[in-house]
């Protein structure tokens, strides 16, 4: 197994230079691929400076070799930074985390598969608490939520996982320990994962990303949180001046926040838009950056905006994470407003609180009393990959809020859902079955028990499981995901006017989910209103515009419409975007046939 961090050590800063790492971007990148070569690994195909310069801000894609690409399942990595090294830079330390992590968890040696109770007895290091996992799906970070009673049977359910156990280390009570890393990984995903020239500059980026996370999601649960502006005129760090001037000089209108509340570490959020090109060919951008200084979290946060905006004059369609993506400026007022009308309260960008130092090592030792004072715990597994030898880590910190997790999520809920995706549907049955005879009436529970009976093809079955769910108090935002599998039951049943109504509703919740718009489309297709089946395609369109095979969809409906001309259109486009699509190369080729088309 791979040794997890013990100790921290010495990690001096560039002396003067415009970044806080302990060597320039410069070298980074050299080091990365030099290290591919020696492992004779290909990771790195090549780096790309994508944005069109209106901003001056560059970024940069990492685009992946064949072994990462394989290893990941993507095709590309961003970067961004103040100049155009440390934006390449960044994009190759963001492949470097990607690969190291898939790398890790492939490796079985790095793997110990028991469940929790017999971890223990079976590993010499003791694991992680049940206190600490119950913490790990807690949404609201309340102190000891359960009885007794509650907690036992949480912890029966827990017990029926066969876990995926990895040495890590607590940094908070210096021990020690083994983690499920699959738990973990379901429930906080790629948050926390991070790469550097040295382990404390890899630790330090993992625990500033889970605070940046957090209090993200604080801001955005509570919109009556006091969260003061910054004033841009008491910015003072030359690169910041000019990243805040470059937003000016293009016309875009920025709003700096504090976000960082009573964690003892700066985060600055910070949202724009472009009044000239909002919403035809631009989108609003709310983000956010946390660092040990003010001047470091404010520079994160405004890079990260002109990576997610696409020069905000190119149509392009960033996916939201820490923060929520904001369609109208009316849903964006509680930021906006009170900047624009004086009435919130302004501070100056020194009145933040301000841990950094030359030595990184005192950083991550501040950054784990801040959160110590805060009740969390920093637990770090060293996911540095022996071949390529960059240092990585996947940063964890049971209880630390995440804007993505269901609001009513729980034991039950992360338990069901590691059970579905790790057995066969006949064992997941049984194994959920089982849990819910320990707490019944989880909506959870009958959510993947349908998920199980649909993969069986038993279509009634899971319809009745999931129609149980929808009337157990789910979470607002896991509606639309019951809706859309019960939509594909009906479908498969042949009920297309009942599943479009369920289907509508799902949408009436959550109207960016591309799998309603295209179920709906399908169903009305089946229902031969295919004007309005075409309407639903192109709103997945809007949402996947390289979906080839809602492009081909919508060449179906015209062909049905004996308008051949635009469905030959359509189906050449399918092709384009994915040439596998064999039912519309034969559709195009026989309506090709019908009318003499060349």
């Amino acid at each position: 197994m791979t040794a997890s961090y013990k100790q921290l050590a010495d990690a001096f800063k560039v002396e003067g230079a415009d970044h806080d790492k302990i060597t320039s971007p410069e070298a980074t990148i050299e080091n990365f691929k030099s290290r591919s070569r020696t492992a004779s690994l290909k990771i790195l195909k090549e780096t790309r400076r994508i944005d069109n310069n209106r901003l001056g801000i560059p970024v940069y894609y990492s685009i992946c070799g064949h072994d990462a690409g394989r290893l990941t399942g993507t095709r590309k990595q961003m970067g961004k930074g103040v100049t155009p090294a440390l934006a390449e830079a960044s994009a190759v330390m963001e492949l470097a985390e990607r690969f190291s992590l898939y790398s890790f968890m492939d490796n079985e040696s790095n793997i110990f598969k028991t469940t929790f109770e017999k971890i223990d007895n079976e590993k010499k290091c003791e694991a992680i608490s049940f206190d600490l996992l119950l913490k790990s799906v807690e949404t609201n970070n309340v102190a000891n939520p359960y009885s007794s009673k509650e907690k036992e049977k949480l912890l029966r359910i827990f017990s029926m996982l066969e876990l995926k156990w990895v040495k890590a280390f607590n940094h908070t009570t210096c021990k020690e320990i083994f983690i499920p890393m699959d738990w973990f990984f379901m429930i906080n995903e790629f948050n926390g994962s991070s790469a550097g020239n040295c382990h404390e500059e890899a630790i330090c980026q993992g625990a500033c990303e889970i605070i940046e996370r957090h209090v993200s999601a604080i801001v955005c649960k509570s919109k009556n949180l006091d969260i003061p502006s910054i004033d841009p005129d008491s910015v003072t760090n030359p690169s910041n001046v000019d990243l805040i001037r470059k937003f000016h000089n293009a016309g875009i209108k920025i709003y700096i926040n504090d976000f960082s509340l009573n964690t003892g570490v700066p985060t600055i959020g910070v949202l724009a838009y472009d009044p000239s090109t909002f919403p035809d060919s631009s989108e609003i951008v709310w983000t956010a950056g946390t660092a040990p200084s003010p001047d470091k979290a404010l520079s994160r946060a405004l890079t990260e905006v002109a990576q997610l905006a696409g020069d905000f004059n190119t149509s392009s369609n960033y996916v939201a994470s820490g923060l929520p993506k904001y369609k109208t400026l009316e849903e964006a007022s509680h930021i906006i407003d009170p900047i624009e009308k004086g009435e919130s309260s302004k501070i100056s960008l020194g009145e933040l609180p301000d841990i950094s130092s030359s030595n990184i090592k005192d950083e991550v030792e501040a950054i784990i009393n801040a959160m110590k004072k805060l009740g969390f715990e920093l637990i770090i597994v060293d996911t540095t990959d022996p071949r390529l030898c960059i240092p990585a880590c996947y940063t964890v910190v049971p209880g630390a809020q995440f804007r993505e997790r269901a609001e009513n999520s729980s034991i039950p809920m992360f338990a069901a859902r590691h059970v579905y995706s790790n057995n066969a549907p006949e064992k997941a049955c049984d194994i959920l079955e089982k849990i819910s005879l320990i707490m019944p009436d989880q909506y959870c529970i009958e959510f993947y028990l349908g998920l199980c009976n649909m993969e069986l093809q038993e279509y009634n079955k899971a319809l009745v499981n999931l129609e149980a769910a929808m009337q157990m108090n789910p979470s607002i935002q896991d509606i639309p995901s019951i809706c859309s599998y019960t939509g594909i039951c009906l479908k498969e049943l042949g009920d297309y006017k009942r599943a479009i109504e369920l289907l509508e509703h799902g949408v009436s919740i959550d109207d960016e989910r591309p799998d309603l718009y295209n179920l709906l489309g399908f169903c009305h297709f089946q229902l031969k209103e295919h004007e309005t089946s075409i309407s639903y395609f192109e709103k997945v369109l809007k949402i996947t515009p390289a979906s080839g095979i809602d492009h081909a969809s919508i060449a179906s409906n015209y062909r049905e419409l004996g308008n051949f001309e635009k469905a030959l259109d359509y189906y050449e486009m399918a092709l384009n975007l994915d040439p596998s699509l064999d039912f519309a190369k034969e559709n195009m080729i026989r309506l090709k046939k019908q009318v003499n088309h060349p």
